[in-house]
């Protein structure tokens, strides 16, 4: 099997993120998202670093502290090169190894410590989800029949059906699939939509699934369909 490397580079990857892209290459990258578990995850981590991105907060200086600083280089030239009749202020001289090692290290800690709380928080959030699945009880989930969820009244669900067709959301970087009784006859359906952090395989068209999760009804413009949204669990049909 070819490394997705090589199929899709990852820099594409990147460029799909922040719509670089050409129409002809987002389609390219998109079908290869349907088959490719490990490229939707380092899309969706693309994706949740700039969300963190996003929600730093932005930090103003209080004041000009190039002063003390200029001070602070002033002084430490001083204690290490004692000498008369040297150059005033620190335009004269040159920047020492150890202040230049000591900058450099100070902005590899930051940058490490941010990385670190960033994974740690993404990381408690998926197990978090995993331990409650795996505590779950899928015989307490309510049977609807995709003709009659419209019907239901339970928030939890299981709905069995055949996947008619499956999207990949460029916008959010879910995924969905459509749920039907027939495949020759598609007016009817339930949309079962797949989300982060639930990195569950999405099924192929023409299987038949029973598919569990939260019953909602999406009223948005163009929409007006009932969903299982999110899937927490789907299993296929023999």
């Amino acid at each position: 099997m070819m490394k997705c490397w090589r199929i899709i580079r990852r820099r594409e990857l990147v460029r799909y993120v922040t719509n670089e892209l050409t129409a002809d290459r987002v389609q390219r990258v998109e079908d290869h998202l349907l088959d490719c578990g490990e490229c939707r995850d380092a899309v969706a981590r693309l994706r949740s670093g700039q969300r963190f991105a996003a929600q730093l907060p932005e930090i103003k200086p209080q004041g000009d502290a190039w002063a003390a600083i200029e001070a602070a280089i002033d002084r430490e030239d001083e204690r290490r090169e004692p000498a008369p009749g040297k150059v005033a202020g620190w335009r004269g001289r040159r920047l020492t190894p150890r202040l230049a090692l000591m900058a450099i290290a100070v902005v590899l800690v930051l940058s490490a410590a941010l990385v670190i709380v960033h994974r740690r928080a993404v990381t408690d959030e998926e197990s978090g989800s995993l331990k409650t699945l795996a505590a779950a009880d899928w015989q307490e989930f309510q049977p609807v029949s995709i003709s009659g969820i419209e019907s239901n009244t339970k928030p939890h669900v299981v709905a069995e059906g055949y996947v008619s067709e499956v999207r990949f959301d460029d916008k959010d970087g879910d995924l969905t699939f459509r749920l039907v009784d027939d495949l020759n006859a598609q007016d009817r359906f339930i949309v079962c939509e797949i989300i982060e952090p639930l990195r569950l395989q999405p099924p192929t068209v023409g299987s038949r699934v029973r598919v569990y999760g939260v019953s909602r009804y999406d009223g948005e413009h163009n929409h007006n369909w009932y969903e299982v949204h999110p899937v927490l669990n789907i299993e296929v049909v023999r």
